[in-house]
């Protein structure tokens, strides 16, 4: 592709506030050509402040601003439809924003570079400014990569990848892509329903997605966001209900790549999406209509026997109560039996090693291969950083349920070892019953560290369960690891530690226990001054009202050698 100017196609309707912050975003990134569809007025309500909108594009005087104001209202998705098709037969690339996204310096210059190197790739339809941590690979480090699924917060495309879009709704690319063997779901539960009501809705993104799928497209993503969604409010058209969505605050936008990746997609891309955007049950969904009606005061349409059902089902973990502090919920807890706890353990681990099970997890026996994909592509990205030698410090894993569960993927490791650091009565079964070659027991964090050197401490699911998790957490980072994962951990969206009792479900066993939400700036932020957050994911755990289960991983940053000797 040549190196005439990509125009930044801008479409902007009646929110002059959020379009002003756009346009500083495209002045600092110093944009030198607008091709701007401003939308007409709904109705009387509306024309103050379409006209301020476009005032304000007439007003740039720091790059060529070509403005198309439409007489009648198109809406989103007829005005973006229409404008790129326009757009596409007169410029080879461009670059598609909407009048709520705002990014950072070095965005403009990114996606260009990206636009250029795969301009001749046939096989690459569209460069995404934005990801997010929900579907970011772990191993991404600061190299972007290919995703199927293609998004609509400021992307870049060619005419060739554009061909086809106005010919076709979502649905009918959807059926396309389902022949191809894509089907309508592989990259999230949300999609079919929102092809369903394109056209009602009037909206376009969603025909956007199905036609990479319907082609065999790949969408080419930063490591890390660059943009960022502002109309997250009453004013946004079809974004409002997005704020699970928003990202954290954007840091600098990434280097262009030594080497761009070649055009295959990333693996882990697809269990992402799915993770992120699944069909809830249908228990899930019996459950929210009931808990909206009585919320709405309509106690007497929901029967006594459903209330009853309703405190029975839903998250396996019944959480109760909001304590002050660890002796208060620990009066509020049933307590366990820790000994008939243990040789359920026991009892489901035999059973693994013993070839009757591939793994079990809080003593629930399964049949079929699964691995925790973010869990097991984290692991894989510290053993890459050693030459393939990983060694976990697997705090509170029982008799080693993740080891058991992700051992068939860790075969071509050259050197493995897998320490869990348990309660006495665990590490004395473990020893007995379970040590391996590369699984093995120690009852102090100091007794493993002294003997295996590892390089990576695990937190799955354990630090809730602490009276003092920010100290115990503070003890591990000073140690002389360079990774620390914590997986499977609540954390409370409420801006603050939420401490509860957490009641587990009768079939696993009875129990109940104090169990930390936490506040994850309160947790995070006092370990940044020698780590790093590189990757984060949303956990099979799930989320609930005020609180979501989350996985993330921290590297410790090291000093160069050049720092080192200057010092």
């Amino acid at each position: 592709m040549s190196e005439a100017v990509i125009p930044v196609v801008l479409f902007a309707y009646a929110r002059p506030a959020h379009l002003a912050r756009v346009l500083e975003c495209l002045r600092e990134n110093r944009v030198p050509l607008i091709l701007s569809y401003a939308d007409g007025a709904k109705g009387l309500s509306d024309v103050q402040a379409v006209n301020a909108t476009r005032a304000l594009l007439r007003e740039v005087d720091w790059c060529e601003v070509r403005l198309v104001e439409r007489e009648k209202n198109l809406g989103l998705g007829c005005n973006v439809l229409t404008g790129v098709t326009e757009v596409a037969e007169r410029h080879d690339a461009f670059i598609v924003w909407e009048d709520d996204l705002i990014c950072v310096p070095g965005t403009y210059d990114w996606i260009c570079a990206a636009l250029r190197h795969y301009a001749e790739d046939g096989r690459v339809m569209s460069v995404s400014g934005w990801t997010h941590p929900r579907v970011t690979p772990v191993d991404a480090g600061e190299n972007p990569y290919l995703d199927a699924r293609a998004d609509c917060w400021v992307w870049g495309a060619w005419a060739r990848s554009w061909k086809g879009m106005a010919k076709e709704n979502a649905l009918a690319k959807m059926r396309e892509a389902a022949n191809r063997g894509v089907s309508p779901a592989a990259y999230g539960a949300d999609l079919p329903a929102q092809a369903a009501r394109e056209e009602s809705s009037n909206i376009w993104a969603v025909r956007w997605l199905y036609h990479h799928f319907q082609h065999g497209g790949l969408c080419v993503r930063p490591p890390w966001s660059m943009v960022e969604h502002i109309g997250f409010d009453r004013s946004a058209t079809n974004a409002a209900g997005a704020v699970e969505w928003a990202n954290p605050p954007l840091q600098k936008a990434p280097g262009l790549p030594f080497r761009w990746p070649e055009s295959v997609e990333h693996p882990l891309c697809r269990a992402l999406w799915t993770a992120a955007n699944a069909e809830p049950s249908l228990a899930f969904r019996v459950q929210r209509k009931l808990t909206r009606l009585l919320r709405q005061g309509a106690k007497q349409l929901v029967p006594q026997r459903a209330r009853v059902w309703l405190r029975s089902i839903g998250s396996p973990k019944r959480l109760l109560g909001d304590y002050s502090d660890w002796a208060a919920a620990r009066a509020a807890s049933g307590g366990y039996d820790s000994e008939l706890i243990l040789q359920k353990v026991v009892n489901a681990t035999r059973a693994v090693r013993d070839g009757n099970a591939l793994w079990e997890r809080d003593t629930v026996q399964f049949h079929e291969p699964v691995c925790h994909e973010p869990l097991l592509a984290a692991l894989r990205r510290a053993a890459a950083s050693e030459n393939g030698r990983l060694s976990v410090l697997d705090f509170g894993g029982a008799l080693g349920s993740t080891w058991w569960q992700h051992r068939p993927w860790f075969g071509d490791l050259p050197e493995l070892c897998w320490s869990v650091v348990e309660q006495p009565a665990f590490v004395a079964a473990g020893i007995r019953e379970f040590t391996t070659g590369n699984l093995r027991f120690y009852a102090t964090i100091d007794a493993c560290f002294e003997a295996e050197r590892p390089n990576v401490v695990l937190l799955s699911s354990v630090l809730p369960y602490l009276e003092k998790p920010h100290a115990m957490l503070a003890d591990l980072a000073g140690r002389d690891c360079d990774w620390i994962i914590i997986d499977r951990t609540g954390f409370a969206t409420r801006g603050r530690d939420w401490l509860t009792v957490q009641h587990v479900p009768a079939q696993i066993y009875p129990a109940s226990y104090p169990c930390w939400f936490f506040d994850r700036a309160k947790l995070i932020e006092p370990l940044l001054a020698e780590w790093s957050v590189v990757a984060e994911w949303p956990t099979f755990d799930g989320a609930g009202r005020g609180y979501e289960y989350r996985g993330l991983m921290l590297k410790r940053r090291r000093p160069s050698l050049e720092s080192s000797a200057v010092a």
